[in-house]
């Protein structure tokens, strides 16, 4: 099943030279997967309601060109299948009728108490009928990540009340916020290129700042997020 909406005009996602900013298409993958799961009969409220609830362990995108904040958008997602507690689910932005950006994510189903994955019910997995229809040839599933070099640069970010969602930790998205405050400074355009993130460990409510590393190593920026001496989140943007 494909399930395609028009987004709504935001003028917050868009930079200062009014293009889409990171951080929005990763916000459009979520609000993609969430009204495709709420139209299939699983809102995000019967989840926290269940105990068990997806969240994000990847994601990738390329957008060929950034659209800008004059042009309508529309959002074509679909799940690619779902093996035991892991779900693909794969992502395309149209700009005024026109592809510029595809997209792709794992989420893992994940019991909120026991903070373990479990495997999601016969029924939630048939509801979605996941179409066999790769992006970047399955990419994702093969992703392979690596921290960056401590003689990078380094920004030091506070983190705020607003970048926690209801889960109780960081939102995905406020990842982009950081992968952006780190490309932008360094000059970097990520048109034409892979950018992908991995999740790894949760930021809680009583971090109040983390680091963000960014490397260039052997053509590829490497990048990543840290609260102490702990890795929250490794990214990596690059041409192949």
């Amino acid at each position: 099943m494909f399930y395609e909406f028009d987004r709504h005009f935001d003028i917050a996602d868009y930079n200062g030279a009014g293009l889409l900013r990171s951080d929005s298409i990763l916000k459009i993958f979520q609000e993609a997967a969430i009204f495709h799961s709420t139209s299939v009969g699983f809102p995000t409220e019967s989840y926290m309601g269940s105990g068990s609830i997806w969240m994000h362990n990847k994601n990738l995108f390329k957008a060929d060109r950034l659209p800008d904040f004059r042009q309508k958008l529309k959002v074509k997602t679909w799940s690619r299948g779902i093996d035991k507690f892991k779900g693909y689910r794969n992502y395309e932005i149209y700009a005024d009728g026109e592809k510029c950006i595809t997209g792709s994510s794992i989420w893992i189903y994940l019991n909120i108490e026991k903070r373990r994955p479990v495997r999601p019910a016969e029924d939630i997995v048939a509801s979605y009928e996941s179409e066999d229809v790769p992006v970047f040839g399955d990419r994702i599933k093969n992703l392979n990540f690596t921290e960056p070099p401590f003689n990078g640069d380094e920004k030091n970010i506070t983190v705020r009340p607003a970048d926690f969602d209801v889960n109780g930790h960081v939102s995905n998205v406020t990842y982009g916020q950081f992968l952006d405050t780190v490309l932008v400074a360094d000059g970097v355009d990520i048109s034409g290129k892979f950018v992908s993130l991995a999740y790894l460990h949760e930021i809680k409510p009583e971090v109040k700042d983390v680091s963000v590393r960014c490397a260039k190593v052997d053509g590829k920026y490497l990048i990543g997020v840290y609260s102490g001496d702990v890795c929250n989140c490794i990214g990596e943007v690059s041409d192949e």
